[in-house]
């Protein structure tokens, strides 16, 4: 069990490098398209690493996905990255998008970050929700680039809040999300990787309030 020091810690590590929190190449490629409702996004994004530092540490969630695996996933601390030494999935993270008059989200968007081994060069990058069936496409990648240290970031077409995709949004309980991201590599091989998300209830509600749906 960690000290209470040792959970300030990792709630602190989750600065720049967290579920919800922006990596500076993705904000970069964001900027643009983020430029009328930054403040908003920012907001949510803060609200919810907030509540993640709230949740113990202590405690994990077991998970199945849609395929059948089997997945722990911690209830604090900062996410983790998940790599199998080739590829590694540094994020996966949501934030509202297409802010209306009343500055309410009308959809929501995910982004991506992902690093490559040294010498390692994608040829096709598909994300998907695995954690109910049926599997949903999120994201897909046919020529992605990667650029300085190795990476490659991606954001995905908006979804409104009814959408398959992100109504788990609209309920009130603590929720994991598992994303499955495969990478073909241009030597042929295949790459398969699970980046669970923790959503916890108090984030959920802090982005309802912010977003449009109706």
């Amino acid at each position: 069990m960690r000290s209470a020091a040792g959970r300030v810690a990792a709630c602190r590590a989750v600065r720049g490098r967290g579920t919800f929190v922006m990596p500076r190449i993705l904000r970069t490629t964001m900027n643009r398209l983020w430029s009328a409702h930054g403040l908003a996004a920012a907001l949510a994004l803060a609200a919810a690493v907030l509540t993640g530092c709230q949740m113990a540490p202590e405690y994990a969630m077991s998970v199945t996905t849609a395929d059948g695996q089997k997945l722990q996933v911690p209830f604090g601390g900062a996410p983790a990255p998940v790599t199998d030494g080739v590829v590694t999935v540094n994020s996966i993270q949501f934030a509202p998008w297409e802010m209306n008059a009343d500055n309410k989200a009308k959809t929501l968007a995910f982004s991506f970050l992902i690093q490559f081994a040294h010498g390692s060069k994608p040829a096709k990058i598909v994300i998907e929700d695995d954690t109910d069936a049926p599997i949903l496409m999120i994201f897909e990648d046919d020529n992605p680039h990667i650029v300085k240290n190795n990476l490659w970031a991606g954001v995905s077409k908006p979804f409104a809040p009814s959408d398959e995709h992100v109504n788990w949004i609209l309920n009130l309980d603590n929720n994991v999300r598992v994303y499955r991201v495969t990478v073909t590599l241009k030597d042929g091989t295949s790459h398969v990787l699970l980046k669970p998300v923790l959503v916890p209830a108090g984030m959920k509600s802090f982005m309802q309030k912010r977003l449009e749906t109706t």
